[in-house]
């Protein structure tokens, strides 16, 4: 630092009033990336404008009545003063001791050190590769990866990423076992956590996946499953009646004896897995019957038992578990045609719009049209959750979703219970 630098700095350190100007010079350096523009005055205290009047040379009456003072002014104005040859751009850097960048030189800059973690991961971490490039790719999804990338705790999380990566079961294991297999902290690899939520991302692109990664638990639990990791094998259950399952050409006795005794049997995603094959138990004698009914209400799913006992009937309780869907998942694999009656409200009508997304023709919708919701007797104010119909206003059940829109009201299986029972006695 020159001395005359030196002498400047040390005038303008000794008089308080000048940092709440300097660091208004300081943003609009920043801002436009060279000295130029002008600074708002009203944001500077009395003692601040008498200070800076002072050093201009002007009163603080005239510098109050312009309310604006040029970058360039200021710098001009040094040039007057015994520190002539001090540029207010050297002076702003001496004075809060850094190099100072405009917003856009800086961004370019992150992005560049970004871009060069990113190349030095993907030769040091080759079996991350693939989701390493996707976050090249720098989607939507990937903006909170990407503001972390710099962070010391990016590195050792990646480090323990692509461990586990390494170390991924090749038969079913269960996730905190896994954890505390790979890391030694059953808690490393929790979803709530940030290094948790880099694994889901990291798994959910290297499965081929594209954009927000699953956030819901059932999604989640599917992505996991794809790599044998269970997050929950017990309970995450469904409940089916008069169904009958296979593991090979073994028939499993328990689900046999359900059917032999007219039991309901409610069966964990960790005795789903043993199994590779369910059909309907008539189909072992009727080949013609291929139709499997699914409720998500409990109370509806005895009620229809209680109606016609030998109905092969699955409850999912509410929103779909994973072990709903696996069981689905091989009944559709069997060729089965799959019905789904849900309540009429926003929810169940979600319920069954996915339901339909993920068996397309095997998928039917049973007893939700709109004559059937205007059976129901609807009655019920939907209240703050008709918001929740705007996405639904264009499926596959938009008739109903517009009725139940014009209505605000919701219905519920109870009250179509007769036409149910009706239909699978017929």
């Amino acid at each position: 630092m020159s001395r005359k630098l030196d002498e400047a700095l040390q005038y303008f350190q000794h008089k308080k009033g000048f940092q709440s100007l300097f660091m208004l010079f300081r943003k609009k350096y920043e801002s436009f990336g060279r000295i130029g523009g002008t600074i708002d005055l009203s944001k500077l205290s009395s003692e601040d404008i008498e200070e800076l009047a002072l050093f201009m040379g002007q009163s603080p009456h005239h510098l109050v009545r312009k309310g604006k003072l040029k970058l360039s002014d200021f710098d001009q104005r040094l040039l007057q003063t015994r520190f002539v040859g001090i540029t207010l751009h050297e002076l702003l850097e001496a004075y809060f001791g850094e190099s100072l960048q405009s917003r856009k030189a800086e961004k370019d800059r992150l992005a560049a050190a970004r871009q060069e973690q990113l190349a030095n991961l993907k030769q040091q971490y080759p079996e991350l590769v693939d989701w390493l490039k996707y976050l090249e790719g720098r989607t939507s999804d990937t903006h909170w990866i990407w503001r972390q990338l710099l962070e010391p705790s990016f590195i050792d999380n990646i480090h323990m990423i692509a461990q586990a990566y390494n170390s991924l079961p090749d038969s079913f294991e269960r996730y905190p076992i896994f954890s505390q297999r790979v890391t030694g902290d059953p808690h490393a690899l929790d979803v709530s956590g940030v290094r948790g939520k880099l694994w889901i991302h990291a798994l959910h692109v290297m499965a081929g996946g594209e954009g927000a990664m699953p956030a819901h638990t059932e999604p989640l639990n599917e992505l996991l499953l794809r790599y044998n990791l269970l997050r929950d094998d017990i309970q995450n259950f469904v409940t089916q009646a008069n169904l009958l399952a296979y593991s090979g050409e073994r028939e499993h006795p328990v689900w046999k004896s359900a059917v032999d005794e007219q039991c309901v049997l409610n069966v964990p995603m960790r005795e789903l897995l043993k199994v590779d094959r369910v059909i309907v138990a008539n189909h072992a004698f009727d080949k013609s019957f291929e139709k499997v009914y699914i409720v998500e209400n409990s109370g509806i799913f005895s009620a229809l038992l209680d109606a016609v006992p030998n109905v092969p009937l699955i409850c999912t309780h509410g929103q779909f578990k994973l072990a709903a869907l696996q069981l689905m998942d091989l009944l559709a694999k069997a060729g089965y045609t799959l019905y789904y009656s849900g309540d009429f409200d926003p929810e169940g009508l979600s319920m069954a719009v996915r339901f339909k997304e993920r068996y397309g023709e095997q998928a039917r919708f049973w007893r939700m049209s709109v004559l059937d919701y205007e059976a129901s007797t609807p009655v019920v104010g939907l209240g703050e959750r008709i918001g929740k119909l705007a996405t639904l206003l264009d499926s596959d059940l938009q008739k109903v979703a517009h009725a139940m829109n014009k209505t605000a009201l919701a219905g519920y299986q109870e009250g179509i219970l007769p036409l149910l029972i009706n239909d699978l006695k017929n």
